[in-house]
């Protein structure tokens, strides 16, 4: 039973990326390559986010569990030519809500969250983890 789930996760995380590579939203790709330290900053909890710049609007790096983080650019798919980017939802972690708009994008996979000006999701980038103590953010590419 232990094997086969081990195997349905590494599949799921496969067709995962896979998926993520081709998200199609309106963000340009930037690049993105940097090293951060998970223990220095918000980020060395579950549940913990941090904004970092770069990319076209900053980047906000949110740690799912304590081998998952995500990471999108902040600017909002709808308005981010007009200065509209996202943060952490103050009354809902796990959303992130640009506040020109107000459109509203789950933190796990990007996507805009009920019916929203925003209909694509935000730019991801890719984060794997270097060791216990620091995670690499890049380009999917």
């Amino acid at each position: 039973m232990k094997k086969g789930l081990i195997i349905y996760l590494c599949i799921l995380s496969t067709v995962c990326l896979f998926w993520a590579c081709d998200v199609p939203t309106t963000v340009p790709v930037a690049k993105v390559n940097f090293t951060l330290p998970v223990y220095s900053n918000n980020l060395v909890r579950v549940g913990g986010y941090e904004y970092v710049t770069g990319a076209i609007k900053g980047l906000v790096i949110y740690r799912s569990d304590m081998e998952t983080f995500y990471a999108y650019d902040r600017a909002c798919p709808y308005d981010w030519k007009e200065d509209g980017y996202v943060v952490v939802d103050s009354t809902n972690s796990f959303q992130l809500i640009c506040e020109n708009c107000q459109s509203t994008f789950s933190i796990s996979t990007g996507y805009p969250i009920g019916k929203v000006k925003a209909d694509a999701p935000l730019r991801p980038y890719r984060v794997v983890m270097i060791d216990d103590f620091n995670i690499r953010v890049s380009n999917w590419n």
